[in-house]
C-alpha cells in the first residue's frame, strides 16, 4: 500500500532554487517525498527552526492524504472503478452462478452469488424477478452510484433471449421441481420451484430466462436485511444492550447517508426493514493447487455466512468479519410525497423506533426518567428529536460519528473545547490510525479492514473539525441536560 514508486523519488509540482555551491536545487513539501528520496534534498526542509513547524504540519498532512487516498480507494473497489463498468454491454453468458449456489431468500427478493471473467474477484448478486414481474426496481444511473445505493449492472427479460438459447436448453417445464408447491414466498418466485436438478446447469443464467424469470445482476450481493438483524439480536439486546446499541449507529450512520446522497441527487429509497440490505465482504479464491491452465477459472467463494447457522447468523458474522455495509434500493421514481425531505426524516425516525423498540415518545426529553443507560441509546433518542426540529441530514451524521468515536464529552471539558483542542484530537487519532494500517499491512495474520474501520478513516479524514466541535458540545449539553 505504501511501497515506493520505482525511480521517482520526488514527486510533481517542485520548483527549483539555488544551492550553496550554485548548481539549482528542487524544493519541495514533506507531501511530496517519497522514502528513497535523496538525502541531498532533506536539509533545505530543516534548515533552521522556522521550518520545524513546517515540518510537522507537512507530516500532519501527509497522514490526511494517506486516509483519503485508503478511502477513495475502498470506494473505488466496491462502485467497479478500474474494471468494467456499468454503461458496458453485458449478455447472460457473461455471468456464471458460482459453484454449490443454493437461492438466498434476503427480505422480499431471492438471489443468487455471481461471478463474471469480466469482473474478476468479485462477487455479484443475481435478482430473480417472478414471472409477471415487469422491470426492476433500479437501473444503472451514474448520478446514484454510490457505496450506500445498490447498483444495477445488467437487466434480462425472457422475451429478448434469442431462440439460439431454446435449442441449448432443455424444456423449461423440466427444469422445475415436480409437485411444486404453488404458493409463493414475498418475493412472488418460489424457491422450490428454482432448485431442481436441471435448475441452472450451474453454467450460465440462460435457463432462468427460459422459464420466463427477468433477472437483474446487481453490483451487491445482500447476506441479510434490517429486520433479519433486530429479529435475531433479541438476546443481545437483553444481555449486552450497549454493544447492541452501538450497532444499531453504525447502521443508521450508512443509513442516513445513503438517504441524504439519494436525495440530492433526486431520487429516493423505501426505507423499511425489510428493504434496507446489510452485507459483508465476499472474494472469489482459486482453489489451491491448481496451477494449471485448464483449472484457473475455477472459483471457490469464501462465504460464512452459508455455513452459519440461521439463528444467530447476523451476530456470529459481526463477530469475525466486523460491521457490515448498508445498500438501500433506489426507486425507479421518487414518492409523490408534497414535502419528500420530511418524509424521509419520518423514515427515519421509524427505524430508529424499530430497531430500539422504544414504548416511550421518540420526541421526549433525553432526560426523563424513563431513559435508558445506554450512551449510545441516549444519543439516538437526541438524534430522533432533531428530526422534528428542521436540522440537517449533515449534522445528524456527525453527531452519531461523535456518539460513536468521539471525542468523547467527558473526557473533554465541553467549557473548554476549542477548535483548536478539537484539531489536536483529529491530529493525533490520523497518526495512530495511519500505524494501525501499517501494522495491519505488515502482519500477515492481521483481519483486513472490516467496514467500521472504513467508517472511522472516512470521519478522521473528511469532517471539519468546526462542525465535529459544534456537535459534540450540543450532544454533550442534550445529554446532560436536566
Amino acid at each position: 500500500m505504501m511501497a515506493p514508486t520505482p525511480n521517482k523519488y520526488v514527486h510533481e509540482g517542485t520548483e527549483e532554487f539555488k544551492r550553496l555551491g550554485g548548481s539549482p536545487v528542487t524544493l519541495f513539501s514533506i507531501s511530496q517525498l517519497s522514502f528513497d528520496t535523496a538525502d541531498e534534498y532533506l536539509p533545505f526542509l530543516f534548515s533552521s527552526s522556522d521550518n520545524q513547524k513546517a515540518i510537522l504540519q507537512g507530516l500532519q498532512h501527509c497522514h490526511l492524504l494517506f486516509l483519503r487516498s485508503v478511502m477513495k480507494s475502498v470506494a473505488a473497489g466496491i462502485l467497479l472503478q478500474g474494471d468494467a463498468t456499468q454503461t458496458d454491454v453485458y449478455a447472460p453468458q457473461d455471468f456464471l452462478l458460482c459453484e454449490d449456489n443454493e437461492p438466498k431468500e434476503i427480505g422480499d427478493a431471492v438471489y443468487y452469488s455471481l461471478h463474471s471473467p469480466r469482473l474478476p474477484s468479485r462477487i455479484l448478486g443475481l435478482r430473480v424477478h417472478k414471472q409477471a414481474d415487469g422491470t426492476p426496481s433500479a437501473y444503472p444511473n451514474q448520478k446514484t452510484s454510490h457505496v450506500y445505493v445498490q447498483d444495477v449492472i445488467a437487466h434480462f427479460q425472457p422475451s429478448k433471449m434469442s431462440a439460439s438459447f431454446k435449442l441449448e436448453t432443455q424444456d423449461p417445464s423440466s427444469a422445475m421441481k415436480p409437485g411444486c408447491p404453488t404458493a409463493k414466498p414475498p418475493g412472488g418466485v418460489c424457491i422450490e420451484c428454482l432448485t431442481g436438478d436441471r435448475r441452472i446447469n450451474l453454467t450460465s443464467i440462460q435457463s432462468f430466462l427460459m422459464n420466463g424469470h427477468s433477472l437483474t445482476v446487481e453490483r451487491d450481493l445482500p447476506d441479510a436485511t434490517l429486520e433479519d438483524f433486530v429479529q435475531t439480536s433479541s438476546s443481545l439486546q437483553s444481555l449486552d444492550c450497549l454493544n447492541y446499541d452501538r450497532q444499531v449507529c453504525v447502521l443508521l450512520l450508512q443509513i442516513l447517508v445513503g438517504s441524504q446522497h439519494l436525495y440530492i441527487s433526486g431520487s429516493a429509497t423505501e426505507l423499511k426493514p425489510r428493504k434496507i440490505f446489510l452485507l459483508w465482504p465476499k472474494r472469489l479464491k482459486e482453489q489451491a493447487g491448481n496451477t494449471q491452465e485448464q483449472d484457473t477459472n475455477r472459483l471457490k467463494v469464501d462465504m460464512e455466512c452459508e455455513k452459519a447457522e440461521e439463528k444467530g447468523k447476523i451476530q456470529k458474522l459481526w463477530r469475525t468479519h466486523g460491521s457490515p455495509r448498508v445498500v438501500l434500493t433506489p426507486l425507479s421514481s421518487a414518492p409523490t410525497v408534497p414535502h419528500p425531505f420530511t418524509y424521509m426524516k419520518s423514515q427515519i425516525e421509524g427505524i430508529i423506533r424499530y430497531c430500539l423498540h422504544s414504548q416511550e415518545s421518540l420526541t421526549s426529553s433525553v432526560s426523563g426518567p424513563t431513559l435508558p443507560k445506554s450512551s449510545y441509546r441516549k444519543g439516538l433518542f437526541y438524534l430522533a428529536s432533531l428530526l422534528h426540529c428542521g436540522r440537517d441530514v449533515a449534522d445528524m451524521v456527525v453527531i452519531l460519528q461523535v456518539i460513536l468515536w468521539g471525542p468523547r464529552p467527558p473526557v473533554f471539558d465541553h467549557r473548554c473545547l476549542t477548535t483548536t483542542t478539537v484539531h489536536n484530537w483529529l491530529t493525533i487519532k490520523r497518526a495512530l490510525l495511519v500505524m494501525k494500517l501499517a501494522e495491519r499491512g505488515l502482519i500477515q495474520d492481521q483481519s483486513a479492514l472490516d467496514w467500521e474501520d472504513c467508517l472511522w478513516i472516512q470521519y478522521l479524514s473528511s469532517t471539519d473539525p468546526e462542525a465535529i466541535l459544534s456537535m459534540t458540545s450540543q450532544l454533550w449539553l442534550a445529554l446532560n441536560a436536566g
